[in-house]
């Protein structure tokens, strides 16, 4: 029986083979789109999940909601609260570790490099699995002169992994040690943890940096807790609460203030954090929740379009089949026989298209991983590949053929034979015209989302940011050891060389800003009442340098002495020192005080050094800029001339940067040749921030155009049976004087009819998806540039569908007549 099913099966394939090219393209084009995006899937849902102890692993995150400031998440913790929550939750938690990345200048012999090495405790080799190579990694974290290595980073400072025994010279603060290479081991892969090199903490090695683990509210540790066998996550999140009141000191609170009103914290699963995590201090770039779901609903689309095409075209061919059904059911056959011959039909047209799928997924998938960055693969050996293979056949095979079996099994003998001609099942019709509509709205829709999401991109990058961002090089590394004292000698240097225009010194730079905040005590306002703004550090030459014009005052004067502000240092407990400030325009909002002219010679109090306080006196007011990121909103910001706390240089320059680059470059290695040469341009950095829209926008613009793509080919199927079956038709119309437009501009009409419909679908549903995804973005685009792009992908919808039968339908309506009338 079932080799009678298949030798039907491939005897209607060749019989049919437009038909048959249709399908098999359609889905294989649809199962290919639909394999890599599961794939990419698969492998954001991976994360995490290869430790031993993952269902055990979670990490601390924080929520700070300072007076006078929006909430702010970030993915870490204090590094001070290891004992305390291991002790407090001591019933829960089996151990507690902390990963805390720095960048230190790394010597071996007479090369110096800056790599990314990670301080930590021992019990991180307890808690995390690694695959040891070489040595040992209890003694690489037994002491603070021992370190572990990962296998890429041996390679690339050493050439080489047989490095055991090894000395390094690392110098990061006030440490300048030499560290014996005590371990190999192969980098964890598919992980939020980040561990290029680790080494151990020794809180006494930053005594000169207290805030890394000595202050409750410098939050940039991640700290990780293993639950004990049986503990529950919910359980210590809700008691995360108390030991932050039993814990955090209350100096400097309000009264009827608790910490945790100011500090809530969280512990998430490991497995979790990949996709679900948000909030600053990420190692490693993480994933987005959304973007799964949104890609994993485009797979399931992309294949009901594919699936669509196939029922659609199996119930128009199904009048070509009534005669052969109704003789089967003559000779004997029961319905249910000939429901399993054509589910078995449309499984073998799965199976081919699938094959043929797996072909243009080997050939795409090397493109499409360096695309998304990842090193996807397509392993048939793998038994969860294989299941996924397997489940994508019978979802088509029992989708796509279902119906079109019921359709076909459903005639009637005598019905069709008594009429001697074939017979279009009731409602068919109806339900083919209806697929067409859900093919063509859910391509309008995603051509929308895909204008949207390419719009939000061109409309934030185009910000005005409020300085000018182009050709502007940052040199980093400037406060290192070894290059901190040659600082102002660079600088000056560097701003007589050929094409640089001015050279700045910063502390943070474009698009890289950290959240550096102070309270603000205001004249005539209780101590209590205070206004949290935010810090950023720059030189004299910083407005010039980025080309910002003051809104009001002026700018800072190396011959004004009171412009700079008292070393940290030099601030005791009780003092009071005075300086002048710049600020923006938002923290004079903030503060009360106009924003304009007017404010000029205002003043307010900041905590300063270890128990004293700045008085500062506003000098000049600049514009608001987007100098965190374009991504956040505007805060309120007073800019400070504090040269101890510079970090990077910022260099305007015309003309071609490279052998400018090239001559710093040179200088560099001369004034500080211990410390690497690192910079980067600024447009570039914020160019950056919006990777993952402009990936997002390519992946909707390709697999929308893998959408139409399939519901054209199934609307070019229909056209040309459709035309079949009213040839007599429009033979008639021609023999009573219509001409070969009329016939044209009628099927063009025709065709035209469910793609303005699905105009209807799409626009509304589309509109309301993407205006919550732009929610997520605090300047976004205005809303009236919705209609626009939803009448242009309509009318973009509408020429690809009559383009699609445009040529058939000239070639049925410009046949003679006479052809058409002996038709039958």
């Amino acid at each position: 029986m079932f080799s009678n099913f298949f030798t039907v099966a491939l005897r209607q394939l060749a019989k049919n083979r437009l038909y048959s090219v249709i399908n098999v393209a359609g889905l294989s084009i649809g199962l290919a789109a639909c394999v890599l995006i599961l794939l990419f899937v698969r492998d954001e849902l991976s994360y995490d999940s290869h430790w031993s102890k993952a269902d055990r692993l979670a990490r601390l995150h924080a929520v700070l909601t300072p007076p006078g400031r929006e909430p702010f998440d970030l993915v870490a913790g204090p590094g001070i609260a290891k004992q305390s929550l291991a002790a407090y939750f001591a019933e829960d938690i089996a151990a507690v570790t902390r990963f805390s990345r720095l960048q230190p200048v790394i010597e071996i012999g007479d090369r110096t490099v800056a790599e990314n090495v990670v301080w930590t405790d021992p019990e991180t080799i307890d808690m995390f699995d690694f695959t040891v190579m070489a040595g040992s990694m209890a003694d690489a974290l037994r002491d603070t002169s021992s370190i572990a290595l990962s296998s890429d980073l041996a390679r690339r400072l050493f050439g080489h992994i047989d490095v055991i025994g090894e000395v390094m010279t690392m110098t990061a603060f006030n440490i300048n040690r030499d560290y014996r290479i005590a371990a190999i081991y192969e980098a964890p892969d598919h992980t939020v943890t980040y561990m290029p090199a680790l080494t151990k903490i020794d809180e006494a090695d930053f005594t000169d940096s207290p805030w890394l683990f000595d202050r409750w509210f410098s939050i940039n540790t991640h700290i990780f807790m293993e639950l004990k066998e049986g503990a529950s996550l919910d359980g210590v999140n809700r008691r995360l609460k108390s030991w932050t009141d039993a814990t955090v000191p209350r100096e400097g609170f309000p009264e009827g203030v608790n910490p945790s009103d100011v500090a809530r914290y969280t512990l998430m699963k490991i497995t979790d954090l990949r996709l679900h995590a948000s909030g600053d201090g990420e190692y490693v770039p993480g994933g987005s929740i959304e973007t799964v779901v949104v890609f994993s609903a485009i797979a399931g689309l992309i294949l009901m379009i594919a699936c669509i095409n196939f029922m659609n075209l199996a119930t128009a061919k199904s009048t070509q089949r009534a005669r052969e059904v109704a003789l089967r059911k003559v000779l004997g056959a029961h319905r249910s026989n000939l429901v399993l011959q054509f589910l078995g039909e449309s499984a073998l047209v799965a199976v081919i298209a699938l094959l043929i799928a797996i072909a243009l997924v080997e050939a795409s998938l090397p493109a499409f991983s360096g695309f998304v960055g990842k090193d996807l693969s397509l392993d048939l050996a793998s038994g969860q590949v294989l299941g996924l293979l397997l489940g994508l056949i019978l979802t088509v095979g029992l989708v796509a053929g279902f119906y079109p079996a019921l359709i076909l099994s459903g005639f009637r003998p005598a019905r069709v034979l008594k009429a001697n001609r074939s017979s279009d099942a009731g409602g068919s019709a109806t339900l083919r015209g209806v697929l067409v509509v859900m093919q063509f709205a859910i391509s309008i829709a995603l051509i929308i989302a895909t204008g949207v999401v390419y719009g939000q991109k061109v409309f934030a990058t185009s910000l005005n940011p409020g300085f000018n961002k182009d050709n502007v090089l940052i040199v980093e590394n400037i406060r290192r050891r070894g290059a901190e004292t040659a600082r102002e000698t660079l600088r000056e240097q560097v701003a007589a060389l050929p094409g640089v225009l001015t050279a700045s010194l910063v502390a943070e730079t474009p698009a890289n800003s950290n959240d550096n905040n102070t309270n603000v005590e205001l004249p005539g306002r209780s101590p209590d009442d205070t206004t949290l703004i935010g810090i950023q550090i720059i030189d004299y030459d910083f407005l010039e340098t980025f080309q910002i014009e003051l809104v009001a005052g002026r700018a800072y004067d190396r011959n004004v002495a009171g412009d700079v502000l008292a070393p940290v240092g030099s601030v005791a407990e009780g003092d009071v020192v005075n300086g002048n400030v710049l600020v923006n325009r938002t923290a004079l909002r903030k503060m009360g005080y106009p924003d304009t002219a007017e404010a000029i010679g205002k003043t307010f109090t900041i905590g300063r050094g270890r128990g004293g306080k700045a008085q500062l006196t506003i000098v000049g007011i600049v514009p608001d800029m987007h100098y965190q990121s374009l991504k956040r909103v505007i805060r309120p910001e007073m800019y400070l001339l504090d040269p101890a706390d510079i970090r990077n240089m910022a260099v305007r320059f015309e003309g071609d940067p490279r052998p400018l680059v090239e001559r710093i470059g040179d200088l560099w290695r001369t004034l500080a040749p211990l410390v690497p040469f690192e910079y980067h341009f600024v447009d570039e950095m914020m160019a950056s921030e919006f990777e993952t829209e402009e990936a997002t926008a390519t992946m909707l613009a390709l697999f929308s155009l893998l959408a139409v793509l399939i519901a054209c080919l199934g609307l070019f199927g229909l056209a040309s049976f459709t035309a079949q079956r009213r040839t007599k038709e429009i033979g008639i119309r021609k023999v009573l004087g219509a001409r070969v437009r009329d016939i044209v501009r009628l099927l063009l009409w025709q065709s035209a009819k469910p793609v303005l419909i699905a105009n209807l679908i799409a626009w509304p549903v589309a509109v309301w998806a993407m205006m919550i995804w732009l929610e997520t973005f605090p300047y976004r685009l205005n809303a009236w540039v919705m209609a626009p792009l939803c009448l242009g992908a309509g009318l973009v919808a509408l020429a690809i569908a009559w383009a699609t039968v445009g040529g058939n339908a000239a070639r049925v309506a410009g046949a003679k007549p006479v052809k058409a009338l002996r038709y039958e």
